[in-house]
């Protein structure tokens, strides 16, 4: 009887499993087309591997080879002394944990549990302490990697930001996971970790006279090869969670239809997060609910999120408080949900597993939500950072004018991209063609010189003509509706939270001279714009 209900439950397993994946592929097929998913799924997963894989590979490699030269020349040992002094308050840890902090930011997060097994590491730690070694370790796991791979796309002084939020929501992982483990396990908090023995008590530790040219050369191989093997574990993640997410992130191409290109998708996380995008706003500073893929996958794995980056850049998604956010949660969840439970099992303290994985989840929230707090601190007191040249901007077409302007009966052209005017949206819905516009110029804003004291067209319709009026004029409306919310926005910005509407005449002029667009053929129709054109045109 008891084999037989386990048959049954086997197979009713199976039968779960097959109706999870018909429906989701099920779901994508029906909106994208069959064809369409698989190419598109094909073909994001290929550049990937190609665009993002391998210069993650790259950046592993050299902050791996970077890692083992520290290790080798003391500089790990001397980091270690630095932040010896600050273990006790902020982590409530002996100070010998700082060389766990170390390791874990140069490498990932088992790298704590190697620091873990040696004896004589260990014996500094009770064992509350001990075991919380596994929150405290994968709040700074592959620190180096994230940081300089936000440095890449552009940003400087966000990772930083983000790597200060990380630190805090360490402290709340921390010391929440010791704080469950003492309540359900008194005793944790006098016994030690471990004792050493006569035969633990011996130097084992022996030096090799090699030349400095050989020392160097070792570490650095040595080191290339961690990270080579580092970048091969993380390709499953960016391809397949990556190319889930961003399928389930991105809509239709540039050209408004389905044609299984990369990177294109159905939008249903942008549409879920949009219904309730007012608690990340407020908690992250997120602008755009799709955003929110970025902490989801890093529950997983943290390459995988970076994988994500160069496409919400692309967007036009990515600001610097989302980067210090990325930066914050990126490191302190850094893919958690894959590694507690071998952490711990390697521990011996795997029935804590559940404990640690809400401490750490707390502390990754913790983490996010301190570090947009801080981006808005420094801001207030210094400005917004700005990114270097040919950083994230590399992706956009922030530095050309934005020109507006018609190509069928429901499309607009923005910048150089075509967007579909839905029927039935309106301009405050997530995702409208409004609010499309009304980001690439927030986008464009601080890129934009006002040359000679002439602005750039934020609407040109070059197009106008052929569109009939009905038309003309539903595309018009979203088209001054997207302008109008970008006023606001930097009206907002300018004077305290205030609407243009809510600003004396002085206040609005302040702000049309520090607005680097204007709105140019609101008022005319079809007809003359054709008009307007021809007359230029035989001038």
């Amino acid at each position: 009887m008891e084999n037989q209900n386990k048959g049954i439950k086997k197979y009713l397993a199976g039968i779960f499993c097959l109706i999870i994946v018909v429906g989701i592929f099920g779901g994508i097929g029906s909106v994208m087309g069959t064809a369409n998913m698989l190419n598109t799924i094909m073909k994001t997963a290929h550049d990937l591997l190609l665009n993002t894989v391998f210069y993650l590979m790259a950046i592993c490699v050299i902050t791996g080879a970077l890692g083992r030269i520290f290790v080798e020349f003391g500089v790990v040992s001397l980091l270690e002394r630095m932040l010896r002094p600050l273990m006790k308050p902020l982590f409530n840890l002996p100070g010998v944990a700082s060389l766990g902090a170390v390791m874990t930011f140069l490498s990932d997060n088992p790298a704590i549990i190697s620091l873990a097994k040696d004896k004589r590491f260990s014996t500094y730690f009770k064992k509350f302490q001990f075991i919380s070694l596994t929150n405290f370790g994968t709040a700074f796991g592959m620190g180096l990697l994230v940081i300089v791979f936000m440095i890449s796309q552009g940003f400087f002084v966000e990772p930083f930001i983000g790597l200060a939020g990380a630190v805090i929501g360490c402290i709340c992982s921390t010391r929440l996971m010791q704080r469950f483990i003492v309540k359900e396990h008194p005793e944790f908090k006098e016994e030690f970790a471990a004792v050493l023995d006569e035969n633990d008590m011996k130097d084992e530790e022996s030096v090799k006279e090699t030349s400095m040219f050989t020392r160097i050369l070792n570490s650095l191989l040595d080191g290339g090869k961690t990270g080579v093997d580092v970048g091969l574990s993380i390709i499953p993640g960016v391809l397949i969670i990556s190319t889930l997410v961003m399928i389930l992130t991105f809509t239709t191409g540039d050209n408004g239809v389905y044609d299984g290109a990369a990177y294109e998708g159905v939008g249903f996380l942008p549409w879920i997060f949009g219904k309730i995008n007012i608690v990340f706003e407020w908690l992250f500073g997120f602008e755009h609910p799709a955003l929110m893929a970025f902490p989801i996958t890093a529950l997983g794995a943290v390459g995988a999120a970076l994988g994500l980056i160069p496409g919400f850049i692309q967007e036009g998604w990515i600001d610097g408080n989302a980067i210090a956010v990325f930066t914050a949660i990126g490191m302190c969840w850094s893919g958690y949900l894959s590694t507690h439970t071998a952490m711990l099992d390697a521990l011996g303290y795997r029935k804590l597993t559940s404990k640690a994985i809400l401490a750490h989840t707390v502390g990754g929230l913790v983490a996010a939500v301190s570090a947009h707090i801080i981006f808005l601190l420094y801001t207030l007191a210094f400005g917004t950072p700005s990114t270097f040249e040919g950083g994230a901007d590399r992706y956009t077409t922030a530095s050309s004018p934005v020109v507006i302007e018609f190509v069928s009966d429901n499309q607009v052209r923005v910048g150089d991209r075509v967007f579909t005017d839905e029927e039935g949206d309106t301009p405050e819905e997530e995702g409208s063609l409004a609010q499309v516009i009304k980001d690439m110029l927030i986008k464009n804003h601080e890129m934009v010189e006002v040359v000679d004291g002439q602005k750039i067209n934020a609407a040109g319709f070059i197009a106008a003509d052929k569109l009939p009026a009905e038309s003309h004029e539903s595309l018009m409306e979203e088209v001054q509706a997207g302008f109008n919310m970008y006023c606001d926005h930097i009206a907002k910005s300018m004077y305290d939270g205030r609407t243009v509407s809510e600003l004396t005449e002085e206040e609005k002029a302040k702000l049309d001279e520090a607005i680097p667009f204007q709105f140019n053929g609101a008022e005319e129709t079809p007809a003359e714009a054709k008009a307007t054109t021809e007359a230029e045109a035989a001038e």
